[in-house]
């Protein structure tokens, strides 16, 4: 019986980086800026409908600090 699923040779078949994703340098980067915008705890919300309210809450936060500091 073939494990359709548990094919180590698909695993890669949809990954945009070119090596693995601690030594991949775009990873890095994708991974500090997702972090940075949505803080962590960020894997809580995806798939439901507060995704979109919480990085809506962050972009507020860091505005107001923006303007709190430009004062």
């Amino acid at each position: 019986m073939k494990q359709k699923y548990n094919n180590h040779k698909d695993w890669k078949k949809d990954w945009k980086y070119k090596t693995d994703a601690p030594y991949d340098l775009e990873w890095q980067e994708d991974r500090r800026n997702l972090f940075a915008e949505s803080g962590n705890g960020w894997w809580w919300y995806v798939g439901t409908k507060y995704m979109k309210l919480h990085l809506d809450e962050i972009r507020e936060e860091r505005e107001n600090e923006r303007v709190l500091r430009g004062k």
